[in-house]
């Protein structure tokens, strides 16, 4: 009989989330530099050995608790294959396209920004975040490629601006920045959705073809 390691598989699941929980905490509420893995084992009633063991250690772990903030959830589906992103794949149109991947936008975003507001703030005096910042930048213009290459095929985009420069476009835009500016100075969540679906349809689309 074929040894069923089920249990023990969800056993370490759960210890993983109880650890992603209690670094996400301790992250939110005193930053990088402010917090240890030994006070993320006591949180999470694990030994230290265990944290290093499953994520070896508190950049790796950093990563990973943005991962699962990021994904709203620890299941083994990429962004990718998750509803928000197949609607962006699927958009019948140039205009159907910059909305929904505005609207994916500003889901993440309100996933991950609480996180990033008090991480991207220290960045410049710890190399671990300064290299979580690089490798979180790339990842996101690597998704910006993604979509806007299919756009590509799909004949959408303006003839007057490379398949580079449109990446590059909808990367910069979609960035913390912009809406951190906007959102801080009073727009809605809706208000900026609009206004970053309506920047992406101007600025890489043809203005005959939008629709």
């Amino acid at each position: 009989m074929a040894y069923d390691n089920r249990q023990r598989q969800e056993a370490a699941r759960t210890t993983r989330a109880r650890i992603i929980e209690a670094a996400k905490a301790g992250f939110l509420a005193h930053g990088f530099g402010g917090t240890t893995i030994r006070q993320f084992a006591e949180d999470a009633g694990v030994s230290q050995e265990t944290i290093y063991k499953t994520f070896g250690g508190k950049a790796a772990l950093l990563k990973s608790v943005y991962d699962v903030t990021l994904a709203g959830d620890d299941e083994d589906i990429p962004l990718a294959g998750r509803p928000e992103a197949i609607a962006v794949r699927d958009a019948p149109s140039p205009a159907a396209a910059a909305a929904s991947y505005a609207e994916l936008a500003q889901l993440i975003s309100r996933r991950i920004d609480p996180l990033l507001r008090v991480l991207l703030g220290a960045r410049d005096t710890d190399r671990a975040l300064a290299e979580f910042t690089r490798t979180i930048d790339e990842e996101r213009h690597v998704g910006s490629s993604f979509y806007v290459r299919q756009w590509e095929r799909n004949g959408w985009l303006r003839d007057d601006i490379t398949v580079e420069q449109a990446i590059d476009t909808v990367w910069a835009l979609n960035s913390p920045q912009p809406r951190w500016l906007l959102l801080d100075h009073g727009w809605s969540d809706e208000q900026y959705t609009r206004w970053l679906a309506g920047l992406i349809r101007r600025t890489i689309f043809p203005a005959d073809g939008q629709d």
